[in-house]
Order: C-alpha cells, then sequence, then structure tokens
C-alpha cells in the first residue's frame, strides 16, 4: 500500500530525476525548491491569466473612498464586489439596482393590477361593452407602467445621457 506523502506529484518529480535514489539529503533539499520554486510559478502564471487583477487607488483626503465604501454599504456588497459590479454595468450599459428586492416588489404590485382588471374585464355584463374596453386600456397602460418603472429602475436617463455623449 502507498503512503499518502509518497503519492505525489513532487515524489514523483523527486523519483523522475533520480534524487530520491541516489541523491544526499542537500540534493534533495535542492530538488524539494526547484520543484517548489517552479511549482509556484506555474501557479501564479495560471492565476494571472484566470483571474486578471488590477490596482485601483482612492484618496481619502478627496473623499473618493468614502463615496465608494458608502455606495458598496448601501448596495450590501463589499467594496471590491462592489466596483466589480458597477464597472461590468458600467460597461454593459445597466445599472446596479440599489435594492433588487424592491424592485421585485413593485414588479409584483403591477402584476395584481393587471390580474385584477383582467378579471373585472372578464366579468360578462350586459350592455357594458365600454365598460370592457376601458378595463382593457387600463390593463394595457398598467402593462407600459410595468415597462417603464422597469426601464427606469434598471437603465437611469443618467446612464442614456452618458451613452449619447
Amino acid at each position: 500500500m502507498k503512503n499518502k506523502k509518497t503519492d505525489t506529484n513532487l515524489w514523483a518529480y523527486l523519483d523522475t530525476i533520480g534524487v530520491l535514489e541516489n541523491g544526499s539529503d542537500a540534493e534533495i533539499k535542492t530538488a524539494k525548491r526547484a520543484y517548489w520554486k517552479n511549482y509556484y510559478t506555474k501557479y501564479r502564471r495560471n492565476q494571472r491569466e484566470e483571474k486578471p487583477e488590477y490596482n485601483v487607488s482612492l484618496s481619502r483626503k478627496n473623499g473618493e473612498y468614502g463615496k465608494v465604501a458608502l455606495a458598496a454599504k448601501r448596495h450590501k456588497m463589499t467594496v471590491t464586489e462592489f466596483l466589480r459590479k458597477a464597472t461590468l454595468a458600467y460597461l454593459d450599459k445597466t445599472f446596479l439596482v440599489l435594492n433588487p428586492d424592491q424592485v421585485a416588489r413593485i414588479e409584483q404590485h403591477l402584476m395584481n393590477c393587471v390580474n385584477e382588471i383582467s378579471a373585472i374585464t372578464h366579468t360578462k355584463e350586459k350592455h357594458h361593452w365600454e365598460r370592457e374596453q376601458k378595463f382593457d386600456a387600463i390593463a394595457l397602460r398598467i402593462g407600459k407602467l410595468e415597462t417603464e418603472i422597469k426601464q427606469t429602475l434598471c437603465f437611469p436617463k443618467e446612464i442614456i445621457n452618458d451613452r449619447q455623449d
């Protein structure tokens, strides 16, 4: 049965270069250092390729950091997460919604209004054709209102104006 410690890439490397059987303690130690140096170099290179990093400096004197930290707190995110999402939202020409739950509640209320109006319009009454047409018009208006609210909350005019400039 193989030992977990000796069944690793390090021991395979030491065995392939022949240091394990014929090398002295100093040579094994040197080979281990070379292996780990090579391993960490490859690891860091892979990390840089997969997750590139950028340093952003924000001034505390000018209040830049305070603004970003406060905005991140309002969005219930860390500063790093907020900066990443805000940057991607800006590039995608969208907007970070301050409270997605609140937007969902507004949409739910509007949908409930549409459902109530459609329930009223589907009740059959004699000689009330105009009433049904009015309710349909109201339902159409509420649908448009829902679209406008979503557009306003998710794509505010400031970003649209920046896009046009």
